[in-house]
């Protein structure tokens, strides 16, 4: 059976409406900073976009403030969402909108966070690292 339209799975994409999907904006290589976070599965879209897939979204979060916390004059920038359809548009999207060494989420990822680390904006949530 073929999926719907907006839903392929991804290449190396373990099908999972729950899973994080982190996209990597910025400065840097997204596939060197994809290499030293630990906690996820590097995959890949049709257009090249490298993400990571992680089983969760704390785990996600976990891995980025690993990732920045050494790296003060870092340019990165991410975006996360949850599920296996829009969601590495949607993570690109809040990649693209985030600013260096911020983390984005969409309201679907979002609700997996406690609300005390979360500030609204416009097209998402940042995330407080």
């Amino acid at each position: 059976m073929t999926p719907p339209a907006g839903r392929e799975k991804l290449p190396g994409m373990t099908p999972d409406p729950q899973a994080a999907i982190l996209c990597i904006a910025g400065s840097a290589d997204p596939g060197d900073v994809a290499a030293h976070l630990r906690n996820g599965r590097s995959v890949r879209t049709p257009d090249e976009t490298s993400l990571m897939q992680y089983d969760s979204v704390k785990a996600a979060i976990a891995d980025v403030s690993a990732y920045l916390r050494p790296r003060a004059m870092s340019f990165v920038k991410f975006g996360l969402d949850v599920g296996d359809g829009s969601a590495p548009d949607v993570a690109r999207r809040l990649a693209d909108n985030a600013g260096p060494r911020s983390l984005w989420a969409s309201a679907e990822a979002a609700a997996f966070v406690d609300p005390e680390v979360l500030e609204a904006r416009p097209s998402g949530y940042r995330i407080k690292l």
